[in-house]
């Protein structure tokens, strides 16, 4: 008998659906390369992230599984969850991971907060390692000692199947596992990667640390229903609190929210369309509209930049513990519906997965804008007078993106001669000389 599993879209739902059911390839785009390089051009980032199906073998602790709508999780870069709370608060923070997780267990919390980029995604094991009962059984142990839950109560259904051998604290995390830490032992994942300010952040983590703060000391206790609030309305409106996009309100009338509910595999489209909703190059377009107006006065940023990355991440194999045959699937007609295209658009174009791609994109965008910049005097009597103030950010904001993308490229090109260096020092092999000394070595000495 299955565990009654609720997350973020269960199964119960699936009817909706069936016209998009092609099973994924999360090997295709794969992982993110040169992190390094792109945490130092991009110190604050945020990632949204559809995660797939869970499916877990029987005869092995809790029995878990969950419909192909999936579940979504948020990743943080440059928050922190503070250490002096039991109970997870954000802060900002140089060089903080931190995963986002909702789940319908809850009573006190919205969210949880897992500190680490690779504990949240990979427990203890390495990207490539198997997954193992002995390795399973040591990540909940390490989770269990970091105290995730140490402050979140439970629902008594998540309860109610726990062995009597086991006490309540030790199954919050059995059936936790693969959903709210150690994401890809029973998940596959594509997320979409947006860079923003370090104001644009603190803003994210303030709505967060209020969704937590309205239900920490009660009386009001979390709810969550798939059309009303789940796990995306928070991801989105974590971000909409940003001035990304718009929110979507929460427990809206039940045949509105029918039709708006938030998915997670169209939310990384989602996300990934935003980000281009205008041309970058139509200073027109940017200033009328409301919300892009408002982020660039206010803090910097605008959607077209660099960084904006959809990588994918299949679920651990070998599996010892979880299914790896997985769906995650679209809220979408699959034939005339917008979101298989645009994924397959996005999956298809280098620039959303290959870093230095995505930077030379920009850097021949920037300079054909600035190629083509009208003076100020030419936009008088055409826009309203505050329109300077938009000009003359925009263009600051131009030629900071020109820096960034050139201190990008630099990057990349001394990484890829340090490899190489690397490589040859452990292959023995001299560094490759110019084609015209190799010809000229053979020359005889009156030709040289």
């Amino acid at each position: 008998m299955l565990y009654p599993f609720k997350t973020c879209l269960v199964s119960g739902l699936s009817v909706l659906f069936l016209g998009a059911c092609t099973p994924p390839d999360f090997r295709r785009p794969g992982p993110l390369q040169q992190e390094d390089v792109y945490n130092a051009l991009f110190p604050q980032w945020v990632e949204l992230c559809a995660v797939s199906q869970i499916s877990k073998k029987p005869g092995f602790g809790a029995d878990i599984s969950g419909g192909p709508g999936g579940h979504a999780v948020m990743f943080l870069h440059g928050a922190c969850l503070d250490p002096l709370s039991p109970y997870p608060v954000l802060k900002t923070c140089n060089g903080g991971e931190t995963g986002i997780s909702m789940n319908a267990h809850f009573v006190n919390a919205n969210w949880v907060g897992v500190a680490g980029r690779s504990f949240f995604f990979d427990g203890l094991l390495k990207p490539d390692d198997a997954l193992t009962k002995i390795s399973y059984n040591a990540t909940k142990q390490e989770s269990e000692k970091r105290g995730i839950y140490s402050a979140v109560s439970f629902r008594d259904w998540a309860m109610a199947k726990r062995p009597s051998d086991i006490t309540a604290e030790k199954w919050k995390y059995e059936i936790s596992i693969g959903t709210d830490y150690a994401v890809s032992f029973g998940r596959a994942r594509y997320c979409a990667r947006l860079p923003i300010t370090h104001e644009q952040l603190e803003q994210t983590v303030a709505f967060l640390n209020g969704r937590n703060a309205s239900y920490q000391h009660g009386p009001r206790t979390f709810e969550t229903n798939v059309l009303q609030d789940n796990c995306n309305h928070l991801t989105h409106n974590a971000l909409a609190a940003s001035g990304f996009w718009h929110d979507l309100p929460v427990h809206q009338f039940i045949l509105h929210a029918a039709l708006t509910f938030p998915v997670p595999k169209n939310e990384v489209v989602n996300l990934l369309d935003q980000a281009k909703r205008h041309k970058i190059d139509d200073l027109r377009a940017l200033y009328r509209d409301k919300l892009t107006r408002q982020s660039l006065l206010q803090t910097g940023w605008l959607p077209g930049e660099p960084g904006i990355m959809l990588d994918s991440h299949p679920v651990k194999t070998p599996n010892e513990v979880y299914n790896t045959k997985l769906s995650l699937i679209f809220y979408d007609d699959p034939l005339l519906g917008h979101y298989h295209k645009a994924f397959e658009k996005y999956l298809a174009d280098p620039s959303y997965h290959d870093l230095k791609a995505n930077l030379l994109k920009y850097k021949a965008l920037y300079k054909l804008i600035d190629n083509q910049r009208k003076p100020l005097s030419w936009w008088k009597g055409r826009e309203p007078a505050d329109f300077v103030l938009f000009y003359n950010a925009y263009y600051m904001w131009l030629h900071a993106q020109q820096a960034l993308v050139e201190k990008g490229l630099t990057l990349l090109g001394s990484e890829a001669s340090d490899a190489s260096a690397l490589s040859q020092a452990q292959t023995g092999t001299p560094p490759e000389e110019p084609a015209l000394a190799r010809g000229q070595q053979n020359l005889p000495p009156e030709e040289k």
